[in-house]
């Protein structure tokens, strides 16, 4: 669930939501580990959306190379070695209204074919040292969300588990905790009320502290965008 702790937005664990489900078992070289802050390396600037008719932009992580880091509550960040982020030029403060504020919207006409997302996301899953028996419970999300001008390069990409801990349905834009925080971020970017740096800072840095980053209200709970 969505818990108020001062100022603070804490997202209740997915590490313990899943692990209490039976949804998702850790295991590899994330399995264990402790609280690990994560240390921004970062963002990288792509070349266009990141990818192109050839295949998705980036380096490929060796099998097992890249390891999860736990916030302080739990939940779970990319490597930033693996995973720094990545944004798209193409989206600037200037063009936000023809770009990922525009009606009728943005990111389907930037997303690489399924076919791409699902061969690198087999490949970034055994980086990260997840069996491809579970990609079922994992989604290639973009560190730096679309709708926040994140490119689709490899470096923006991480498997992250798919799973809602707050108890609710979802919706079709909220399918994990983190959607939830991007569906939030987005609708105040696109009223001007957060900047787009500052939104791709705090998202890369660490998704689940970015509503405090940036001085927002709590996200009320059970809200599915």
């Amino acid at each position: 669930m969505i818990r108020r702790i001062g100022l603070a937005v804490v997202v209740a664990t997915a590490a313990i939501a899943i692990a209490a489900s039976g949804k998702v078992l850790l295991d590899g070289p994330q399995a264990g580990l402790g609280v690990v802050p994560r240390e921004a390396t970062g963002i990288v600037t792509a070349g266009g959306h990141g990818w192109t008719a050839a295949g998705i932009d980036g380096p490929i992580p060796t099998p097992g190379s890249c390891h999860y880091q736990h916030t302080a509550h739990g939940e779970l960040l990319p490597d930033p070695r693996c995973t720094p982020g990545a944004i798209d030029t193409a989206v600037r403060s200037s063009a936000l209204r023809t770009t990922v504020c525009r009606p009728g919207g943005y990111t389907a006409t930037v997303r690489p074919p399924e076919a791409m997302i699902q061969a690198v996301k087999r490949k970034l899953m055994a980086a990260y040292g997840i069996p491809w028996s579970q990609a079922s419970r994992y989604e290639l999300d973009h560190l730096v969300e679309l709708s926040a001008g994140g490119a689709s390069d490899v470096r923006n990409l991480w498997p992250e588990p798919n799973v809602l801990s707050n108890g609710t349905r979802g919706s079709a834009f909220v399918h994990n905790d983190k959607d939830a925080v991007e569906a939030y971020l987005s609708a105040f970017l696109c009223r001007g009320a957060v900047s787009l740096s500052a939104v791709q800072q705090a998202m890369a840095t660490d998704w689940t502290t970015a509503v405090v980053r940036l001085g927002l209200a709590p996200i009320p709970k059970g809200y599915v965008g």
